[in-house]
């Protein structure tokens, strides 16, 4: 049965309509399946200026691997990955899926999706998605420790942290808490797109 994970941040009994959201007052809570539509509707896009260069030398005795960081003729601007059949698998399976939520207006601003191998004690962090007006208010930082107290209630040894090459600013966002570069696979992501693995140990 999945693990039900506290709702932390709430205040108040009657939610009202706030006119602006007030990120000490969010809730981290578990997802329903009603949640999904919003989740979809959020707005998951990032712009990069670089992207990392994957190269591999075979030499039979020895295969190196480099990674190299590449600066773009023009700025990139995408879409995170999102795939609808994984949400749901997230939903009903003994995975991770947590939405933020403000109380008082009801909506969803973000979200974490992760998903269990006990058989590795790893958790492999799927999706992590803050609506882009709702950047910079470290919610990116409060999704990755509510991911951590999930995993450490599974007793897990660390999280694996999927990202495309092409998303910079998450690469740069999962180095600054404290994840670690551990490899990549080709065409990994829901739209065939490199995968590179960022470590973290419980």
């Amino acid at each position: 049965m999945k693990r039900r994970l506290n709702m932390l941040n709430i205040e108040g009994q009657a939610p009202v309509q706030s006119p602006s959201l007030d990120p000490a007052k969010l809730t981290f809570r578990d997802a329903v399946e009603d949640d999904l539509p919003r989740c979809l509707a959020l707005d998951a896009s990032f712009q990069s200026d670089y992207v990392w260069q994957m190269t591999v030398n075979d030499g039979g005795d020895e295969i190196q691997v480099s990674c190299r960081r590449q600066r773009l003729p023009r700025q990139l601007v995408a879409q995170h990955p999102v795939d609808e059949r994984q949400l749901l698998m997230a939903l009903h399976m003994d995975n991770c899926f947590v939405v933020v939520e403000d109380p008082y207006s009801r909506q969803i601003v973000g979200y974490v999706t992760m998903r269990l191998d006990m058989s590795g004690r790893v958790a492999y962090l799927q999706d992590l998605v803050v609506d882009l007006l709702h950047r910079r208010r470290s919610l990116g930082a409060r999704l990755v420790h509510v991911a951590r107290v999930w995993a450490s209630e599974f007793r897990l040894q660390q999280i694996i942290f999927e990202i495309p090459t092409t998303n910079y600013p998450a690469i740069r966002f999962a180095q600054a808490q404290g994840f670690t570069f551990c490899g990549f696979n080709d065409h990994h992501l829901a739209n065939r797109e490199i995968a590179l693995f960022f470590s973290l140990s419980i």
